[in-house]
């Protein structure tokens, strides 16, 4: 018989990254923690391709804002002879920037508790720009 559990479903969905590292954590229920600590890995990802280009060592919004400007990136994440890719570029460092202030930075600096439902829509988030680094041209 097929497995209709939504939350066993979703986790199929998921980047395989954001699988090794909330999995865990959140079936032992430590929701906020699952998200916290896959947001962390994604900016050291973030951090580690930058470094490795010869950009500076930052975290947080300055990371993203920095390794995914659309005036001087330094990881491309779309065609920037378009406009239609530079608005992407934008629209990406935006969402990262926005990942790490809004989701990442409160769960590091407080103890916060989250519903499952809520956590797995963050993991998606993550999800989405995990997938977007893998895939940039």
């Amino acid at each position: 018989m097929m497995n209709l559990d939504p939350i066993n479903h979703a986790w199929t969905l998921l980047h395989p990254k954001v699988q090794v590292i909330a999995q865990e954590r959140f079936r032992a229920g430590h929701h906020a923690d699952a998200v916290e600590a896959t947001l962390k890995e994604l900016a050291s990802t973030v951090r580690a391709l930058v470094l490795q280009r010869g950009g500076p060592e930052l975290d947080g919004v300055s990371l993203m804002q920095t390794a995914f400007s659309p005036k001087n990136p330094i990881i491309v994440l779309a065609d920037l002879s378009t406009q239609s890719g530079r608005d992407m570029q934008r629209g990406y460092m935006d969402l990262f920037a926005g990942a790490m202030a809004a989701v990442r930075n409160p769960k590091a600096h407080g103890n916060i508790v989250i519903l499952p439902e809520r956590a797995l829509h963050l993991l998606f988030l993550a999800s989405t720009l995990w997938y977007t680094l893998d895939e940039r041209p």
